[in-house]
């Protein structure tokens, strides 16, 4: 059995965390419907809220509470949403090279070095490309993870306003 050369175990490697990076990213992409289902909740809750406010009573404290937290949770809740749309935004479609300019680097190679070196140019540019799209993948696949996970937290906030508003409706109905 032969052992693999540092240069084809570079070439593994990178091509191997380069998949692993791209499977991430298909990852986040397919959790974001965690924060957008609790974003959906959220907003048919605030519409069941505000049709049982009663807006003439914001003289009152707690109506005026009521109103705050509100909102407070639709702050929130925008927030989340600009957070969802940021987790897309950002993500990163950078690819290895394809076919045929990895022809035409091949008869670059063939052209400028010979026949001996084309196997080992080829390797070389593959990894290298591997290496670059695995990097701009890490890169977008940390700040779109981030995204996601304060789009989760904003709606956890909103929510937790919203039921602090819920909980104050019943003093507010009474009066």
């Amino acid at each position: 059995m032969t052992m693999p050369s540092s240069r084809e175990l570079r070439h593994d490697h990178f091509r191997q965390i380069f998949l692993s990076e791209r499977s991430r990213r298909e990852s986040i992409r397919s959790s974001i419907g965690t924060p957008v289902s609790a974003i959906s909740f959220a907003v048919f809750a605030l519409g069941n809220l505000a049709v049982r406010f009663d807006a003439s009573r914001l003289n009152e404290p707690i109506a005026v509470a009521i109103a705050a937290l509100t909102a407070v949770s639709v702050l929130a809740l925008l927030g989340a949403v600009h957070q969802v749309f940021m987790v897309e935004w950002l993500f990163v479609h950078h690819e290895p090279p394809r076919l045929t300019d990895l022809v035409q680097a091949e008869e670059s190679l063939r052209a400028g070095k010979g026949e001996e070196e084309v196997a080992a140019g080829m390797m070389d540019l593959m990894t290298a490309s591997y290496s670059i799209a695995f990097e701009q993948y890490l890169w977008g696949n940390t700040v779109s993870a981030r995204s996601r996970t304060r789009a989760l937290r904003l709606v956890i906030l909103s929510l937790t306003f919203l039921a602090a508003g819920f909980l104050l409706l019943p003093f507010h109905l009474k009066g």
